[in-house]
């Protein structure tokens, strides 16, 4: 493929596997020859496997990108052509998907026992397998004031539900010794 100048000092130096949701959202949609065609605004996750199940992106009401389409994901998504931004009701999958209505994006996030241990603020795809690998959690107090991040690997997962993400148990042991330690070095925090 013939590349433009831009594009071949992108694909030599953005070799990054993991983006964030924040990092994604935005990013401009091109082809080869054409230009930008499009940008991303959403990312569905399949529930039930955790792959990308597609992007949207703005060019109208449920037009999406496949991952399949995809060339080169990095600071920009390359694509074959303009025809692979499609309507999301042409592929079964998708209209699954978007039927059971399960985002990954500020789902709450307890233990398989039911302790809360935040919402999802961000997470993190394999840009080369289009796979979750993380969220990043935070707990809100009172709704003024945040927690530190926390990182929990998608292996930690054990089902995402609507608006909830259930987690391996030891992941709230994880966090609890790390807000205990928190507490010990500043006692009158506490």
């Amino acid at each position: 493929m013939n590349y433009p100048f831009e594009v071949k000092e992108i694909l030599l130096y953005d070799a990054i596997v993991e983006k964030t949701y924040n990092q994604i959202i935005g990013l401009p949609v091109v082809v080869d020859g054409v230009g930008r065609i499009a940008r991303i605004t959403d990312i569905l996750i399949d529930h039930k496997d955790g792959k990308v199940c597609c992007f949207f992106v703005d060019k109208g009401k449920m037009k999406i990108i496949m991952p399949m389409d995809i060339l080169f994901f990095g600071q920009m998504v390359m694509v074959h052509d303009p025809e692979d931004v499609i309507d999301a009701e042409d592929v079964i999958k998708v209209q699954k998907c978007v039927e059971s209505d399960i985002r990954i994006h500020k789902s709450r996030v307890e233990t398989k026992k039911g302790e809360y241990i935040g919402n999802v603020q961000n997470f993190l795809i394999d840009v080369k397998g289009f796979g979750l690998t993380k969220i990043i959690v935070y707990k809100s107090f009172l709704g003024l004031f945040k927690s530190q991040d926390r990182t929990i690997s998608a292996r930690d997962i054990i089902e995402i539900k609507k608006g909830l993400i259930i987690v391996k148990n030891k992941c709230a042991k994880v966090y609890d010794e790390e807000e205990e330690r928190v507490r010990n070095l500043s006692p009158d925090m506490a």
